[in-house]
Parts: structure tokens; sequence; C-alpha cells
């Protein structure tokens, strides 16, 4: 795979030369700007590796071209020089994204050393960002699988909204993903090295969750011994998601909305206010506008969280993805049980697609693990179903003793009557029960003239 270049830009001749005639022992093509200007022009041309740039040149300096070098690339290194003595400049250049920084006058060797490093940690992250890419167009986004339009739209608005530091809502019934979705936004965004902690709003009462989402001093409460710092001071420059917030309590939505405006939390009992610097993302499986209009959410904290909405279907919405969704799980399954399951039979696959699975993407992989654990054979049948799928239904042995020497199109006519009132007259069920498409089903009791 061929390297990035390196661009080695200063203002000066003679020490240009110099740190270009050091540099050229790395296995790397390296090109020279004679000043941040023309350093600003080829960044915006191409991608470098490395950037080793002079601070202080005329006109346009070192800052504006490292500011410029991360803008155009995100892997790009640089590697600052700066005058002797000059530490709290270097100090704000790490601050704004420079990897090192060399005091002059040079030690080239040194330099090559830090270039050198850049250069593997360079490598190290396109290889990464490469691994990542197979992996989203195999899999979607972080292990979210699918193909279907109405997911494809999903994923395109996470990598589309993961680099910014907006305010999400995710919405979707139970079993959906959407914390699957909220990690995704968290490890595809600048702030992936930072911590990513959820908490559940849900089932908690108002002193409890308050504790939890912003810490207490020690005496706030019976039971408070100690100081405890909460998830929003925990998760400082990372992502805090909060799920079912619906769920919590009209008092800490007052709470957590000046938290949010202010960028401050006070911890219970203590006046203190802490600057903390949290991306929120939050979900629900609730209508919050209808919550808004029967004042059990705030109409305040409802605008505030949702900047950007993602509504994430159910899996009866797109049918499609469940066949890539079994076979995703049952190799992940079959490693982790140690079980010797290759695939899974068509008619099987037929039943789990046509099942409406009310617990969602969570509900089938549950299911799917319940095959591949209880499987009897090195191929999943209809036989290893979860029985609230598929199950036989009983048909009495001397009714199958009648059908016996009939046509097979009696028989056959009988097999859907009987299945039909068994399931109280329900097509779904029946087409189901009996491994069929409904639209097949509805041709055949069109043509039976049942």
């Amino acid at each position: 795979m061929k390297r990035d270049p390196i661009l080695v830009v200063d203002d000066d001749d003679a020490l240009r030369e110099s740190l270009v005639e050091a540099l050229e022992v790395l296995p790397v093509e390296i090109t020279a700007a004679a000043g941040g200007a023309e350093a600003q022009a080829l960044l915006a041309e191409r991608r470098f590796a490395v950037v080793v740039t002079d601070l202080v040149m005329k006109g346009v300096d070192g800052f504006a071209v490292l500011a410029a070098a991360k803008q155009s690339y995100a892997n790009c290194r640089v590697v600052m020089l700066t005058g002797h003595g000059s530490r709290d400049v270097a100090v704000q250049a790490m601050e704004q994204g420079a990897t090192y920084y060399v005091e002059k006058p040079v030690d080239l060797a040194d330099l090559r050393a830090k270039v050198k490093k850049s250069l593997e940690d360079h490598q190290k992250d396109v290889a990464y960002d490469d691994l990542r890419g197979q992996l989203e167009r195999v899999f979607g986004i972080e292990g979210i699988v699918g193909q279907d339009p109405k997911m494809q739209r999903v994923l395109a608005l996470v990598r589309q909204i993961a680099g910014t530091a907006a305010s999400v809502l995710i919405l979707g019934a139970s079993g959906t993903g959407k914390e699957l979705v909220a990690r995704a936004i968290h490890n595809l965004s600048p702030r992936q090295k930072r911590p990513f902690v959820a908490i559940n709003c849900g089932g908690m009462s108002e002193g409890t969750i308050e504790s939890e989402l912003f810490g207490h001093v020690k005496g706030a409460f019976t039971g408070a011994v100690v100081d405890r710092e909460g998830k929003f001071e925990y998760a400082a420059g990372g992502t805090l998601f909060l799920d079912e917030v619906g769920e919590m309590p009209l008092a800490t939505q007052i709470k957590l909305l000046r938290v949010l405006e202010e960028r401050a939390v006070a911890r219970l009992g203590d006046n203190k206010l802490r600057p903390v610097d949290v991306r929120v993302l939050a979900a629900t499986n609730a209508d919050l506008q209808q919550k808004v209009k029967d004042g059990t959410f705030r109409q305040d904290l409802y605008f505030r969280l949702k900047v950007v909405t993602i509504e994430l279907p159910s899996l009866r919405e797109r049918r499609s993805d469940i066949k890539l969704l079994v076979e995703h799980f049952l190799q992940h399954f079959r490693k982790l049980h140690g079980k010797d399951v290759e695939s899974i039979d068509r008619d099987a696959l037929v039943a789990l697609v046509q099942y409406d699975w009310p617990g969602n993407v969570r509900e089938l992989r549950n299911a799917v693990e319940s095959m591949v654990v209880r499987a009897r054979g090195n191929i999943l049948t209809r036989a290893d179903l979860p029985p609230e799928i598929w199950a036989p239904l009983p048909v009495d042995q001397d009714a199958w003793q009648f059908l016996a020497g009939q046509p097979w199109q009696e028989v056959e006519r009988n097999h859907i009557r009987v299945t039909l009132e068994l399931t109280g007259g329900n097509r779904q069920k029946t087409a189901r029960a009996m491994g069929l498409s409904e639209r097949t089903l509805y041709r055949k009791i069109r043509e039976y003239g049942l």
C-alpha cells in the first residue's frame, strides 16, 4: 500500500533544506513548502501523513498550517518546530492537535525519530479505517446489520452526524438497537477514545436517578457516606447515553435541562458547579410528543434533546434484513458455544422471515442463539425453532388415516381447512404454520373455494 507523503514547511530556505535532507532516509515521499500559504494550498489539494512545520513564519504561521492539516485529513500527524523556551506555545500547539513539538535548534535525530513514530501511528490509523470500512460494508456500522433501504438511511445519517457535537434523540420500539446506534455514533466520533456511559432512566426514583446523573457529596442524604461523582462527570470528554429518557421524573428533567444549557453540574448537597464536556444521546420507545401534550415531559427538554432525530424501523418493517441478521448471529453463536452448525434450511428461514418479531432484533438474536444451542444437526431446521415462532399443529391421527389414499389436492385442501379452523381463521398464522407465503396461501384459498 502506497504511503501518504510528508510535508515540510518553513520559510527559512536553509533550515527547510536541512530538514528535508534529514528525513530523506525515511521510505516515503517528501514535499517542501516555502511558507504557510503554500502549505495551505498543498493541503487543500492532497493529503499528507505527516506535516513538519515551523511555528513562526511570515504571513501564515504554524498554527494556521496545523488547522489546515487537521481540517483536510483527520489522520494527519503534525510536528511543530518552536523557539527555545517557548513551552507555553508548544503546549498550546499540542492542545490544538499537534502530535509532537521540537525545540530549535533542531536535533535532527530527534526530529527523525518523532516523524518515524508519527508515520507508524498514521499507518495504524489507515489500516484501522480500512478494516472498519470493510466491516461497515458487510455488517453495517458497529455490528448494525442492514441492507434494507430504511436501515441504509439510518446508517447514512449516523455517519453524517457522528462527527458533530449535536444531541441526538433515537426513537424506536424495544429491541430495535437504539443503544447499538448510540454506541456507533460515539465510536465514529472524535470522542471515541473517551468513555461511553449508558444509564437507564426507567424504574428509578427521583433521588436515585439524580444521584446517578449528577453525583452527591457526603451527607447529602441518608447513606451518602462519601463524595461520589455522577455519570456526567465520569463521562467527561465522552458520550452519555440516556436510555428510556421518557421515564425520567419531571423534577429531574428540569435539572437535566439546566446542565445541558450551562454545561456544568452541581452534585446533590453541593452548590459548586463543575464544568462538564459531554455529548448527550437519548433514546425512548415512548411517544414523547404525546408526553409533552400530557404534561409528563418538558417541551423545552424535548427540543433540546432532538437536535437530530433518528427513527429505527421495527424488524417486521425490514424483513429483507432477517436472512442477513440470521446468518450474522448464527456465525457468532456457533463460535461462542462451540457448535458445529453450518447453516439454516429454507423452511426454517421462511418461518423466521414470516414471524412478526414483537421483540425485534433482540428477540431474533435470542431465537437464533436458542436454535444454535439446541441444534441436533449441523443445519438448523424447523424442529429447532422456538415454539412461539412455529409449532406443529395438533391433528388427530385418525384424520391422517382418513386422508390416506385421497388425491393430493384434496389432502392439501383439507390440511388448509383444518389449519384455518385451528388458528381461528387467521390467515397470517395459517401461512406461518404451514410454511407458505401469505400470497401463496391466499391463492390456494381462492383455488379451493375455502
